[in-house]
């Protein structure tokens, strides 16, 4: 942060460290549970599992509605009365859940359709809990209350891995299911808190306002989630059909070493986003600029760092059964680092209230993802599939520059980007050819430590750590 922001700026910066603390001891409880999971469970019902976790993601879209999204619009267009807000928009959610679930189960049964309807009910109870804990995070960092959100990043995933480990051992038959029960009970005691506090607070009403807005806002996004999550989840949905479960589970165990930098991402976002409205807001464009050239300089050394540890990583977390996803982790990682530069530019259309723009272009980039993925995964398998997810990516970085620059260009540093993206893919080449020599590999560390502290040291006047 620079260091001639106000003190409101600090306190985001504050809010940062908190966030990015939190989502590093949550990825380090899924990295370690991954350690874990790949060792007490065989690989099909480890990718059966990556897969179940991806169709969570889906019904969370439909059956919240994705209404949390709304809180952070909310926090500047219902200021005075914010808690009814909250309160109102939480109902709202748990009767979409209800019914949208009882459809659900309802069609299954009365159509006669080979689903598992016990499934389908834990999947949607751990869907509405991630929604309910996802809705508290946006509140949260909308009034600043970094630690309690900070607590909401790391407990879930604790609590969930903890009885999915003890529900395995005990059902050593039943493996998948224990793991599925287990995350699903995890998040879902969470969620019960925040109903009952936030109904405590505020007693939960109809306010045809309130649910009007939000639908206004969250309706037309759902495409865009959804478009989002065959992005980011249909990978692996189509790898367990086309090539097995067992290709599943080590694209997934990949794609959790990427998904550190999503998590970085959103440790930050949860802080950069309500003081990217602010700033905007009040025309703030340098500072802007400032922050989000620090925030992709940091990013770009993360990622180039994590790539050159990361067959250590791999080694350490899983049987030598997972090591071929070695060849292609530079992939999942571009491919992470492409989802961390778009967000800014989401960002932006998500405060000019423009969800429909950002449903268009998603749902574009979705669309060739299952094209690519479809004919990449048959050929090459996991490579495949990231190979489409970069491209794919690749595509929504265009289409949402143009879109954003439609509106504004300067509160963007898109060369900075390009930079960052270009080193980024010239290091993954490298890394292709060092990745068997650890010496070399680790000398890059240091190399990279030296950089940052040089930075530090002689750029500490114009930064606050």
């Amino acid at each position: 942060m620079v260091i001639n922001m106000s003190q409101q700026k600090n306190k985001y910066f504050i809010a940062s460290i908190y966030y990015v603390i939190g989502n590093i001891i949550g990825q380090g409880v899924v990295l370690l549970s991954s350690a874990i999971f790949t060792r007490i469970m065989d690989k099909a019902s480890y990718g059966m599992v990556n897969t179940y976790s991806a169709w969570v993601l889906v019904l969370n879209t439909f059956i919240g509605l994705n209404l949390f999204i709304t809180v952070r619009n909310a926090y500047l267009d219902y200021k005075d009365d914010y808690e009814n807000y909250q309160s109102s928009i939480l109902l709202f959610s748990l009767i979409v859940y209800v019914v949208f679930t009882s459809i659900i189960i309802g069609v299954i049964k009365l159509a006669g359709i080979n689903v598992d309807t016990f499934v389908v009910f834990i999947a949607a109870l751990q869907a509405i809990s991630v929604h309910t804990v996802n809705y508290s995070m946006a509140v949260l960092s909308m009034e600043g209350k970094y630690k309690p959100r900070t607590l909401l990043l790391v407990l879930p995933n604790v609590l969930h891995t903890l009885l999915s480990i003890i529900l395995i051992i005990i059902y050593t038959e039943h493996k998948y299911y224990a793991k599925i029960i287990g995350n699903a009970l995890g998040i879902f005691v969470f969620a019960l808190i925040i109903i009952i506090h936030t109904f405590h607070v505020k007693r939960p009403k109809y306010n045809k306002e309130y649910w009007g807005y939000a639908a206004k806002i969250a309706v037309p996004a759902i495409m865009c989630t959804l478009s989002d999550l065959i992005l980011l989840e249909s990978d692996r949905i189509m790898l367990t059909e086309l090539s097995g479960p067992a290709s599943t589970a080590v694209y997934s165990l990949i794609y959790n070493i990427g998904s550190i930098l999503i998590a970085l991402y959103t440790a930050i976002s949860g802080a950069w986003t309500p003081w990217f409205y602010k700033s905007v807001e009040k025309e703030k464009v340098s500072d802007i600029r400032k922050v989000e050239s620090v925030y992709i300089g940091i990013f770009c050394f993360g990622a180039i760092g994590l790539l050159t540890i990361s067959p250590e990583i791999i080694k350490i977390l899983s049987p030598k059964t997972y090591w071929s996803g070695i060849d292609y982790v530079s992939l999942i990682i571009i491919a992470s680092y492409l989802i961390f530069l778009y967000s800014f530019l989401t960002t932006y259309l998500m405060y000019l209230k423009k969800p429909g723009v950002i449903a268009v272009n998603t749902a574009i980039a979705a669309g060739l993802n299952l094209i690519l993925n479809y004919f990449l995964i048959k050929q090459y398998n996991g490579i495949g599939a990231a190979v489409a997810t970069i491209i794919s990516y690749t595509v929504l970085f265009v289409l949402h520059y143009f879109a954003a620059i439609r509106y504004r260009r300067d509160v963007f540093c898109l060369k900075t980007m390009l930079i960052s993206m270009l080193a980024l893919i010239a290091y993954s080449v490298v890394f292709a050819f060092i990745k068997d020599l650890i010496v070399v590999r680790y000398c890059v560390v240091a190399i990279i430590l030296i950089v940052l502290g040089y930075l530090y040291f002689t750029k500490k006047k114009d930064f606050k750590f």
